[in-house]
């Protein structure tokens, strides 16, 4: 059964939300701030997300927009607002639907059920393949000269956003935003330690078809080697 992220900082919805969702038979995974769901993306890729607005560390609108370059999992906002204006500006932020507070939970169940059935049927499914590579973001797997590998979380989207502009340069301000979502003093560090992980754990030094080169200001970038 699918797995939900429920963002909700309001402690009676969240719990009546989940026990209705999981006696219906889905795994719901809860989150009550932008801060702890951010940190539960590592942790595993929702098939489904309802996402409050109004959470304590942030709006769940300006969540989505990193969330989408995370995750093509469908969005339901859950909100007390309904003026048109909203729903438009959720929309825009790439959220798949809309439902205002209160509402029935059968409705509920019936939306994301739409929503799950929709997004199966568009095979929704973020995968990259170039020649000797393959990179697949929802198992966590990439298969690289014939080798499958199981990357942690930030380290296969580091290499899904570099793959999926192989040659072009990419600096450590734009990776560390996307990842993160944000930027910070150390963030050209920590992007040096990913792709050096990365690179380990990809054998990228033992006669690989691709490598991850760097420049002098602080760009990297996926490209073949000719031998």
């Amino acid at each position: 059964m699918a797995h939900i992220l429920l963002v909700e900082d309001d402690s009676d919805i969240m719990r009546i939300n989940s026990s209705f969702l999981e006696k219906e038979g889905y795994t719901v995974h809860c989150a009550d701030s932008v801060k702890k769901a951010a940190f539960m993306l590592e942790e595993f890729v929702p098939d489904l997300v309802l996402l409050d607005v109004m959470l304590p560390d942030g709006d769940g609108m300006d969540f989505c927009k990193i969330l989408r370059q995370k995750t093509n999992a469908p969005v339901i906002f859950l909100t007390a607002r309904d003026e048109n204006d909203s729903v438009v500006l959720g929309f825009r932020s790439g959220g798949d639907d809309y439902i205002t507070k209160p509402y029935d939970l059968n409705v509920l169940k019936a939306r994301i059920d739409a929503q799950l059935r929709r997004n199966t049927s568009q095979s929704s499914h973020p995968m990259i393949e170039l020649p000797f590579l393959t990179i697949d973001l929802f198992s966590g797997t990439v298969v690289l000269d014939g080798n499958e590998y199981s990357l942690p979380q930030r380290e296969l989207q580091i290499l899904y956003m570099l793959a999926s502009k192989p040659g072009s340069r990419i600096s450590y301000h734009d990776i560390y935003n996307t990842i993160y979502g944000c930027d910070v003093e150390d963030s050209k560090n920590t992007i040096r330690v990913n792709i050096s992980r990365l690179k380990k754990h990809l054998c990228m030094d033992d006669m690989s078809t691709y490598e991850i080169a760097s420049t002098s200001e602080g760009e990297y970038l996926l490209r073949r080697v000719i031998f």
